[in-house]
């Protein structure tokens, strides 16, 4: 990653930082100045809202927090029209939410700072994710809509100590307005726009008595797609979301919340299209035959239609929004059939019980409980072109129990803060594999290895690649205590600890099918294994009012990740027993971060500054890696590899965060944030080469402008932004048939919104990707495995070089233009 020692790049790195910082303090200093010298004045300060955040396990002003801490309001959803978590990651530098390699948005990759992680139903995510305190643990169907929110805090850095399970990146948190027992009002919101866009959602909270108050939603939501492959238009989402909570005060000091939610999400696959198809030198008449392309081209032929062109087939790589339409899962036909069609639906609920009781006027006691179950469904063809269909059923239940006490001690000079915390879930997940395939064959593994066989040019069949039924259950226990020592009016130390134990039980089941033969006598084998790890995660921060209004801290912090089953491979032939005494998880993770940052408001607190340095030590690092394989029983052919997760070494990240706010006016103002990730990957041969997978962008930042004004009739605001990501790889390697680096991304979106006086109406008109960009949100190059050899280098013939590939990408979505019209009453 460039020629500098670690130490240059450290101290360059921190170099700029202070480059940047400067500016602000002298603002800040020369703000000072002129308030000392300009006279006393009465008019209320302007500029940006102070934001109340829980990050510390008890309630802080955002900027006396010392961490790096994003917390978007629904002032802020509003106003730049966030709707979902990705939208969040939009604007907000060094979080990165991306489709998963092969699946797309079906299993959504989150990371924090590039630390990242998790996927099916044994993976761990590193980013902790909360709605209204309680954990959800699987990637797959996320509850990903943003609506009747009272804010988003995303919490950057390792959060070991008081968020706990796998929170090794940071954590996202997201708290739901909450019922008020002093007001009757409610909302409806309808939305219109292109793309089969139409969206309804309704609040409504209700007093019952004085004591107690109810507050219900409902939304449907409808977006239709912008990726044609065969009938379906691929991107289509539907949405039903219900949420009703109950508030209730029996006294001033006891606060009873009672919740639940359901949520539906029906989505016709993610919307990918091929960019590229290159398997030159060609296809057939005395070139290589055998794999997907050559079934498809075999299917083509019979048909009727030319075989695939060496390069870019026009019937493949068709144009920006227009996938191939083919299907061979039903017959050899290629013609498109419903057994085919994508989809990926998930019901997610959750019930939720939260306590907080006054003890005295300095200490109290909290209690959150939760119960929840995901199920999620999903049909993947991962390569397009009709030949596979994945199946997958991915069940999670989930326990979740946290109590907490908070106090202030010593008159105040202490703020305490100890807990427990118990989770329990039990994941399941139901895989199916099938692919066609022709009877042309290429030498690779198994008893056919570098020998040339007959080629034909028929249907072989349909052949089921994977059968199995994994079962997981895991229980963490943690107890944690974190403390802020108040040593002067100025000064201040944080230290904090958390014991933790977690335990899972793995048992995985293969069915017998055409490509794996079970012990003789049975027609399946399965392994099993359990495991614990105990660990001890810290904090210490030290943070100083340099003046009332800029706050300068440096933390150091250590978070760990359970350890992990994953890309667990079963023998044919032998029996479960003697391979689960050779199941053994991949050891746990570990992130240890080191950071510094200021908070600085000047301009008599119309500017708000916000500069963070990080450097992060992330030790046994779980990833998954891609293993050649030949000839073992647990080879699948194709494509001749594994995936397993394995501990791929360590890791520095380093970096930084920038978030300011500039009030030019009242009526007018500038927000802007920005983040920079760079790494140091120790052991790319254990890697399989020198990217993280997935990659982080090494540069994100995002600048708007709002502007308000009085027009007559009602008030008209005005807001646009502008997204920058750069790019970034999507595979661990830098050459070869599999590597590839995203193009970066640039994104124009707009809001115009009028309220008119004395009628409770809200008009929006709104444009997203105004510009009309067309660009990949992700993308994956398939590689040889699937095209030619099938297996490692060293079988590889002749005519199979160089390796073919295949680029397809997650198409992000076109210009979408639309009105809102809020009822509130």
């Amino acid at each position: 990653m460039g020629s500098l020692s670690m130490s240059a790049r450290r101290m360059a790195l921190l170099g700029s930082c202070a480059l940047v910082v400067m500016p602000a303090v002298a603002l800040a200093q020369a703000s000072e100045a002129a308030g000392d010298a300009a006279e006393p004045t009465t008019e209320q300060r302007s500029g940006p809202a102070t934001i109340i955040v829980t990050a510390e396990r008890r309630a802080t002003d955002l900027q006396e927090t010392p961490l790096s801490i994003v917390a978007v309001t629904q002032e802020i959803i509003d106003a730049k029209g966030i709707e979902n978590l990705q939208d969040l990651a939009t604007f907000t530098p060094n979080l990165n939410i991306t489709g998963g390699r092969g699946s797309g948005g079906s299993n959504p990759q989150f990371s924090i700072r590039g630390v990242s992680g998790g996927g099916g139903v044994t993976g761990e995510r590193g980013v902790g994710l909360y709605l209204d305190g309680i954990y959800i643990p699987r990637t797959n169907g996320s509850v990903l809509r943003v609506l009747d929110i009272e804010r988003v805090e995303v919490l950057r850095g390792p959060q070991g100590t008081l968020f706990g399970r796998n929170s090794t990146g940071g954590a996202i948190r997201y708290f739901t307005q909450r019922p008020d027992p002093g007001v009757t009002e409610g909302y409806i919101r309808a939305t219109v726009g292109n793309m089969e866009r139409h969206d309804i959602v309704g609040a409504l909270n209700l007093p019952l008595g004085d004591n107690a108050a109810l507050r219900v939603q409902g939304a449907y939501l409808n977006q239709g797609g912008w990726v044609q492959r065969g009938p379906q238009d691929l991107g289509r989402t539907t949405d039903y979301i219900g949420r009703a909570d109950l508030r209730y005060e029996p006294t001033s000091d006891l606060t009873i919340d009672l919740g639940f939610i359901y949520s539906r999400n029906k989505s016709n696959g993610t919307p990918h299209v091929f960019e590229e198809f290159d398997m030159r030198p060609g296809i057939g008449d005395g070139f290589w035959e055998g794999n997907y392309a050559d079934w498809l081209g075999d299917a083509l032929i019979a048909d009727g239609q030319e075989r695939i062109a060496a390069y870019n087939d026009p019937r493949i790589v068709i144009d920006d929004f227009t996938a191939p339409g083919f299907c061979l899962i039903d017959d050899f036909d290629p013609d498109f059939d419903d057994a085919c069609l994508q989809f990926d639906n998930t019901d997610y609920w959750q019930g939720s019980l939260n306590l907080s009781y006054n003890l005295s006027d300095t200490v109290s006691i909290s209690s959150i409980t939760g119960i929840s179950r995901l199920d999620n469904e999903s049909n993947l063809d991962w390569q397009y072109l009709g030949t596979e269909t994945r199946q997958n059923q991915i069940d999670s239940e989930v326990f979740y129990q946290e109590l907490q006490l908070n106090a202030a001690l010593f008159e105040d000079a202490l703020d305490l803060v100890v807990g427990g915390r118990y989770f329990h879930e039990r994941g399941t997940a139901d895989t199916f594999v099938l692919n066609r395939r022709g009877t042309s064959d290429v030498p690779r593994g198994g008893p056919f290895a570098n020998t040339l066989r007959p080629n034909g040019n028929a249907d072989a069949g349909l052949f089921t690649r994977t059968d199995t039924f994994t079962v997981q259950e895991s229980d963490s226990y943690g107890i944690f205590a974190s403390g802020t020592w108040h040593i002067t009016d100025r000064l201040n130390f944080t230290g904090g600890l958390r014991y933790a134990h977690d335990y899972k039980d793995y048992q995985e089941t293969e069915f017998a099918h055409e490509t794996f033969t079970p012990a003789p006598g049975t027609d399946r084998t399965t392994v099993m294994s359990d495991y614990s790890w105990d660990q001890l995660d810290w904090r210490a921060s030290l943070d100083f009012d340099v003046t009332d209004d800029w706050m300068w801290y440096a933390t150091v912090s250590k978070a760990y990740k359970a350890g992990s089953y994953g890309g667990v491979e079963i023998a044919d032939i032998q029996t479960g027993e003697s391979q689960s005494a050779q199941l053994i998880p991949v050891d746990p993770e570990r992130v240890v971060n080191y950071e510094t940052g200021m908070r600085i408001e000047a301009l008599g607190g119309r500017l708000r500054f916000n500069p963070t340095a990080f450097y992060m030590q992330w030790t046994n690092r779980q990833a998954a890696r891609q293993v050649q394989c030949s000839g073992q029983p647990s080879c699948p052919e194709p494509p001749g590899f594994t995936i397993q997760i394995v501990n791929s070494g360590d890791v520095d990240i380093y970096g930084f965060e920038l978030d300011a706010q500039l009030y030019l006016t009242d009526d007018f103002w500038l927000d802007g944030s920005a983040g920079y990730t760079g790494y140091d990957l120790k052991d790319p041969v254990a890697n399989s080469g020198p990217n993280l997978f997935p990659g982080p962008p090494e540069f994100t930042f995002n600048v708007g402008a709002t502007y308000s004004a009085d027009v007559g009739p009602g008030e008209l605001t005005f807001n646009a932004n502008y997204a920058y990501t750069s790019d970034q790889p999507t595979h661990p390697t830098t050459e070869g048939d599999s590597a590839y680096q995203l193009p970066s991304i640039s994104l124009v979106n707009a809001r115009l919104r009028f309220e008119p006086d004395n009628v409770p109406v809200t008009i929006s008109l709104f444009a997203n990707n105004l510009l009309n960009n067309t660009y990949a949100s992700y993308a994956t190059r398939f590689g040889g495995g699937y095209w030619d050899r099938g297996g490692p280098t060293r079988i590889q013939i002749p005519l199979s070089a160089p390796e073919r590939s295949a680029l397809f990408v997650v198409r992000g979505k076109p210009r979408e233009v639309g009105l809102t019209l809020q009822y509130d009453f």
